[in-house]
C-alpha cells in the first residue's frame, strides 16, 4: 500500500490481485447479487485508489479497505431502487449435467440428505440476508472471513462490546428463525 501511495500502478495491480476476491466474496455476501457484486468490488478498488494517500500505516489494510467495502456495502443497501431483484447471471442451477460422474459412489451424500443440504443453505442465505446491516456485517466479518473483535469495531467504528452484541444477537436471531434445521 506504501508503494500505492506513491503511485506505482504495478502495486496497485498486485493490491487489486491479492485483495479483490476476498473483497468479492464479502461484498456478494453483503448485497446477495453476483454481477452488482462485482462492480461494487471494482467501485471499492476504485475508491481505494482514490483516497490512497488517507492510509495510515498504522492500521491494518485489511480494516482499511473492508471498512471500504462495508461502506460501499450499506450505501448500496440503503438505495432500495438500484438493487436487483434478479440476478441474471446466476448460474447456480445452470450446471450441466455432462459432468456428473456416470458411476455411483458408495462415499456420495444421498439425494435425500443432499436436498436437505441445499434446503438448509438456502434458508441460512435467506435469513442471514435478511439480519440488519450491521448484524450482517459482524456475523460474516467474524465467522466467514476469520477477522478479529477488534477489527470488525474498527470496520463498523463502534466498540468490541458492541460487536460482541451485534454478534450475540445475529447468532440468536438465526437459531431461532433456523429452528426447524436443527
Amino acid at each position: 500500500m506504501l508503494r500505492v501511495q506513491q503511485d506505482d500502478t504495478e502495486a496497485f495491480r498486485e493490491l487489486f490481485g491479492r485483495w479483490s476476491p476476498r473483497i468479492l466474496q464479502y461484498v456478494r455476501r453483503m448485497v446477495s447479487h453476483q454481477a452488482r457484486a462485482e462492480e461494487l468490488t471494482q467501485d471499492v478498488f476504485v475508491q481505494v485508489f482514490r483516497v490512497r494517500h488517507r492510509y495510515e500505516p498504522k492500521s491494518k489494510l485489511a480494516t482499511w479497505i473492508y471498512r471500504i467495502a462495508t461502506n460501499m456495502c450499506l450505501n448500496e443497501l440503503r438505495r432500495p431502487e438500484r438493487r436487483l431483484k434478479v440476478d441474471l447471471w446466476d448460474t447456480r442451477g445452470n450446471e450441466d449435467p455432462s459432468h456428473e460422474p456416470s458411476l455411483s459412489d458408495p462415499k456420495a451424500v444421498s439425494p435425500e440428505d443432499g436436498a436437505a443440504a441445499r434446503e438448509l443453505a438456502s434458508a441460512l442465505e435467506r435469513e442471514i440476508g435478511a439480519l440488519p446491516p450491521k448484524q450482517r456485517i459482524a456475523l460474516l466479518l467474524a465467522r466467514v472471513d476469520g477477522l478479529p473483535y477488534r477489527e470488525i469495531a474498527e470496520v463498523l467504528g463502534c466498540t468490541e462490546g458492541a460487536v460482541k452484541a451485534l454478534l450475540f444477537r445475529a447468532t440468536h436471531g438465526l437459531k431461532a428463525r433456523l429452528q426447524e434445521f436443527l
